[in-house]
């Protein structure tokens, strides 16, 4: 294993020391942060709670008495999902606010499509 405190390429009097850390970074992927973790929970029983049809709106609501309000999701047969939230009727997108990797990206999106995925070998 190389010594952390290796100086590494060509070198120059005053020039700071690289150290291993700086030159190993992450090819654009993020780490999860340990805080959003919960690493005394049990392991989840990973089977599928609801399997959705192609190109059909399935509505999901929300189990609490305060208001009526959900999710609509629709899994595209072209790939990717179109999801929307709502309150009080399930027709009609309201605003939410949308957060992407912990950050806020609105506070009034209406409707969101995830279409990105990786390749799967088969």
């Amino acid at each position: 294993m190389a010594d952390k405190e290796h100086t590494y390429g060509g070198q120059w009097k005053g020039q700071k020391k690289i150290k291993l850390k700086d030159l190993i970074k992450t090819g654009g992927m993020e780490v999860i942060p340990n805080k959003w973790v919960n690493q005394e929970s049990p392991k989840r029983d990973a089977t599928p709670d609801l399997v959705l049809p192609v190109d059909k709106e399935i509505i999901l609501k929300a189990d609490t008495p305060e208001a009526e309000r959900g999710l609509v999701i629709k899994w595209k047969k072209s790939g990717g999902y179109d999801i929307y939230y709502w309150y009080d009727t399930p027709d009609k997108a309201v605003p939410a606010e949308l957060k992407a990797d912990g950050k806020s990206k609105g506070k009034s999106v209406k409707k969101v499509h995830l279409g990105y995925h990786p390749e799967i070998d088969d």
